[in-house]
């Protein structure tokens, strides 16, 4: 190796040759900022209207945040990174809002669309009816309005109403949790609450939302494009609403035997 000596007399080495590997590329939807922003604004909208007994702003200002994130990351990283934002922020939500109606239970119950009768027929069940509140059988306009929802808002408003139902679920499961929790003051109101057939609803509800906002989104409508390359992501979202309906046609007596309470 060949060596040049400076104006200080010192030997210098060559310069070493410029590499041809490209520079690393940004991705957003793997930078923690993001999604420690993600969070950050999860607990915001849940929170502020939450404590205020706002029930109507919260939904809103929920499904406008999530469809805005969701579309940040479909656009950004695909469907992959959009379906696990979507995911992060319904997790958290629902974790917090949980929280929340523990610990302060009338301004939760002010903020949820009849909470006081919603927690009312919790309880029922609890003790004895045999309808899951809100069911298929015992609100079938109101369920089937769900799905539809689901489906045509996202479709229709690039994800903004169908995220306003998905919120709004999230936000009725959460909060029965946490008023079973409240009300049979002990953990078991919690075993009770996490009614396996409406996670599977709800987790198959994310998955058609993340799927249509797409076709306006990114304006590709052609069917065989999503059957192709999102078959999975379709058929385990289907499936999971149709176990899950299916299952609340059943499950929810045989749930309550279980982890009756004495």
């Amino acid at each position: 190796m060949e060596l040049y000596t400076n104006h200080h007399g010192q030997p210098t080495p060559p310069t070493p040759p410029i590499s041809d590997a490209p520079a690393p590329v940004y991705d957003l939807t793997r930078d923690p900022l993001f999604y420690g922003t993600l969070v950050f604004f999860v607990l915001l909208t849940t929170a502020v209207p939450g404590l205020m007994g706002q029930p109507n702003f919260m939904p809103v200002i929920q499904a406008l945040a999530l469809t805005v994130f969701t579309a940040i990351a479909l656009r950004r990283g695909g469907i992959g990174p959009a379906l696990r934002v979507a995911t992060v922020w319904l997790v958290v939500q629902g974790l917090f809002l949980w929280l929340l109606t523990w610990l302060l239970p009338g301004q939760i119950e002010n903020a949820i669309h009849d909470g006081f009768f919603i927690r009312a027929e919790l309880m029922e069940w609890v003790y004895g009816s045999s309808l899951w509140p809100g069911s298929l059988l015992a609100a079938p306009l109101a369920r089937l309005g769900e799905i539809a929802g689901i489906v045509l808002g996202s479709l229709a408003t690039v994800g903004l109403i169908g995220s306003w139902f998905l919120v709004k679920g999230v936000n009725l499961f959460a909060y029965g949790v946490g008023s079973l929790w409240r009300g049979i003051g002990s953990p078991l109101g919690i075993l009770l609450g996490l009614a396996p057939w409406r996670l599977a609803q709800l987790a198959g509800y994310t998955g058609l939302f993340v799927l249509l906002i797409q076709p306006l989104l990114l304006n590709n409508w052609n069917p065989a494009h999503y059957l192709s390359t999102q078959r999975r992501l379709i058929l385990v979202s289907l499936a999971l609403v149709a176990g899950g309906l299916i299952a609340e046609l059943f499950l929810p007596g045989l749930w309550r035997a279980i982890f009756a309470v004495k």
